[in-house]
């Protein structure tokens, strides 16, 4: 089991090297140093990433979640896993299904979802909607989407500069899915997409969008949080509707990701 380094702290000097001796005596030189080794390469990289996210917030810097950064990302993306990666397992996605995909989103009418990747929610939104039009960054996912779906009928797909939905006319969907794609955007972008939402949701519409809630709690988190996405839709005169980290199911208490991540779900 990994050591959280924060644990550390709680042990005092004379106490560690108490134990290093034990450990040491009972498991030998090499094991122990490797140990060592561990212990000091974990305490940088802990000290780094707070360090990297403190002077991230301090000077506003988009980090790895810039327009630019995240179109050479998911160019690049190796999608043959068809974004089932981050996929916590397969009853977690049926229950998504179930519990919040089609509760929050109405069928038979016309949606937006921005990042499909290469489909993972696309294969529910699509046979559920009257039309659909996908806007990611990537021209690599805008063309496995093409492939995938295309020939529906009822679906299209564009890309974008990662902050805006050129090619959706103005008030013409009245849904708004985007899951795994907030938590990379940076707060500018943020703000962007969401002023894009007011023009092209109709009056009464919905969206229901994933995001991170802090960025130092793991991966690689935009520097979006949870009140700053509240404060950008209500600024734009949204209504946040619900604000959640997990929902239940037949007795079981599902997380919305593995980073205490958020679903936004929120009203024109």
């Amino acid at each position: 089991m990994k050591d959280i380094v924060a644990n550390r702290q709680r042990i005092g000097l004379g106490q560690k090297f108490k134990q290093g001796l034990i450990v040491l005596r009972e498991n030998g030189m090499i094991w122990t140093s490797w140990l060592g080794i561990y212990y000091l390469g974990s305490s940088v990289a802990e000290a780094a990433f707070n360090r990297m996210h403190a002077r991230a917030r301090r000077l506003g810097l988009p980090g790895t979640s810039s327009a630019s950064m995240n179109r050479e990302v998911w160019n690049s993306w190796d999608w043959k896993a068809g974004g089932e990666e981050w996929t916590l397992s397969p009853e977690w996605k049926q229950s998504m299904v179930r519990q919040v995909l089609r509760k929050y989103i109405p069928a038979g009418k016309d949606v937006l979802e921005i990042g499909p990747g290469a489909g993972r929610w696309t294969e529910f939104l699509q046979p559920m909607s009257r039309s659909l039009v996908g806007v990611d960054i990537s021209q690599q996912c805008v063309d496995i989407c093409s492939k995938k779906f295309g020939g529906s009928g009822n679906a299209r797909f564009l890309t974008s500069n990662g902050n805006n939905l050129n090619g959706v006319a103005e008030q013409s969907v009245d849904a708004i899915w985007s899951f795994d794609v907030f938590v990379h955007i940076d707060a500018a972008d943020a703000a962007g997409y969401v002023n894009e939402f007011r023009r092209v949701l109709r009056p009464g519409g919905v969206g229901v969008v994933h995001h991170g809630k802090e960025p130092e709690l793991g991966g690689w988190r935009s520097n979006l949080t949870v009140g700053k996405f509240r404060e950008l839709l209500e600024t734009n005169g949204f209504t946040v509707v619900e604000q959640f980290e997990h929902w239940k199911d037949n007795g079981q208490t599902l997380p919305v990701g593995r980073y205490e991540d958020i679903v936004t779900v929120f009203r024109l």
